[in-house]
Formats: structure tokens, sequence, C-alpha cells
């Protein structure tokens, strides 16, 4: 823990300042409230902004 409690590995959104714990979840964070680019489910059209939940959505979509 660095000065007043903060993370020194912390890492701050350049788009919104968001401040995160670690480069995985500034990614993540980034793809979710950023990005305009969704992926779509070829069998029933859903779109996600997120390639995870695309993925776990096909798991269960028939």
């Amino acid at each position: 823990m660095g000065f007043f409690g903060k993370n020194t590995n912390e890492l701050k959104c350049k788009k919104c300042g968001t401040v995160l714990p670690d480069s995985d979840k500034l990614k993540k964070h980034q793809e979710k409230a950023h990005s305009k680019k969704t992926e779509k489910c070829r069998v029933c059209g859903t779109e996600f902004r997120m390639s995870d939940d695309l993925r776990k959505h096909k798991k269960n979509c028939k």
C-alpha cells in the first residue's frame, strides 16, 4: 500500500479516469464501457460488447 492507502499498481482509464486495480480489469472496463464494437451470436442474433459474455452465452444458446 502506498501513500493514503492507494495501491501503487492501480491504473487509470484515459477516457473517463476510472481507477482499476490491474491491467486485466482496465482492459475489461474499456471494452465494456467505451467500446462501440459489438459481437453478435450467430444463432440468435443477440449482441454483446464483451467477448467473454458472448462466449458464456453460446454455451446455452440453441
